[in-house]
């Protein structure tokens, strides 16, 4: 396959730095999966990961928990799949999604500890259908994670990651549409707080033919915190008929907060449709003076605001505790900030 670009090559992250950390390797309790008794799940001592840059090598490295998951064909439930990953470590996780399955999936992290490294790598079969939510609320000093989905012919991913986390680190999401006719939307949601220094690269790839790529990612910063969105949209030559659209917002709560935004485009067929749409800002003084001119104070007026500026990143989530513990989380944040 063509080469595309990697977390180690996106602007503004220093991946370099990051790897010549160690990586905490003593081994742990690995991950809890809740699963009708269809699905296998499986711990065993090795497994076989992805492996095509220096970043690969560092998280495949002693991992400190493996868990795999198999997901049979034709599977169909109404409740979520879901995992809790580790309480004071990382690891590999792998997923494989038989055909024609219709999956809802819910991966949650709080986990501690100095320089955690998580690998989670998705296959999905032909004509899966695969809704994934992604709770990252670590408590971890640096975090480093990449989550791959592989999708054969006519396979939909919807997946949002919420990042709510204390850490420092970066998040490499790599989304490959290798069959004809897949696709996949990629919602990101941050909050970036305190002195953290986080990056994602989201990127998404068009192999196969009449493949949709979007991206949407909303970021909101607080304190002294630095984020950084890189998206990338590639369509290779051979992808005809394709479409690679995305979206990198960041909201910049206070003077010291640093944010980028970073769309990269990267076409190599003629027969597409491409787009992208980037800023950085800060609250918008025209709908704060709507709101307060109808009675709301200025420091709720400000939390609507950026709930409704996050809900366009976080906007696909189901579940109402677990949205009702996100927005509880961004007043906590913002309490603390005296944003």
């Amino acid at each position: 396959m063509p080469e595309t670009l990697t977390l180690p090559n996106a602007p503004k992250i220093p991946l370099r730095r990051y790897l010549k950390a160690a990586k905490d390797e003593t081994l742990v309790t690995p991950a809890t999966v809740t699963a009708p008794s269809t699905v296998v799940v499986d711990h065993p001592d090795s497994v076989t990961m992805p492996a095509t840059t220096d970043f690969d090598t560092w998280l495949n490295a002693k991992p400190q928990s493996i868990t795999t998951i198999d997901i049979p064909a034709g599977f169909s439930s109404q409740e979520p799949i879901k995992l809790v990953g580790p309480q004071a470590g990382g690891g590999l996780i792998r997923v494989t999604i038989g055909e024609n399955a219709d999956v809802a999936f819910q991966e949650r992290w709080t986990s501690t500890g100095k320089t955690l490294g998580i690998a989670v790598a998705i296959e999905i079969a032909a004509g899966a259908t695969v809704n994934w939510l992604a709770y990252d609320a670590f408590n971890a000093d640096t975090v480093l994670l990449q989550r791959t989905a592989n999708l054969a012919a006519d396979a939909t991913l919807n997946m949002t990651v919420a990042g709510f986390s204390h850490n420092s680190g970066a998040s490499l999401l790599t989304t490959n549409l290798n069959g004809d006719g897949s696709q996949a939307t990629i919602n990101v949601g941050v909050l970036a707080s305190g002195k953290q220094h986080i990056g994602y690269a989201t990127a998404v790839t068009n192999y196969g033919r009449k493949t949709v790529g979007h991206i949407n990612q909303r970021g909101v910063i607080t304190d002294k915190a630095h984020l950084v969105f890189n998206g990338i949209g590639h369509i290779v030559h051979g992808g005809r008929g394709s479409d690679a659209q995305q979206e990198n917002r960041v909201l910049m709560l206070s003077e010291h907060a640093r944010g980028d935004a970073n769309p990269i485009l990267l076409i190599d067929e003629n027969d597409v449709t491409a787009g992208h749409a980037a800023s950085v800002s800060r609250v918008d003084e025209r709908q704060m003076y709507y709101l307060m001119s109808r009675g709301l104070s200025e420091t709720v007026a400000k939390r609507l605001v950026i709930r409704g500026f996050l809900e366009a990143g976080l906007g696909d989530i189901q579940d109402a505790e677990l949205k009702q513990e996100l927005f509880e989380t961004i007043d906590e944040t913002l309490v603390n900030a005296n944003a």
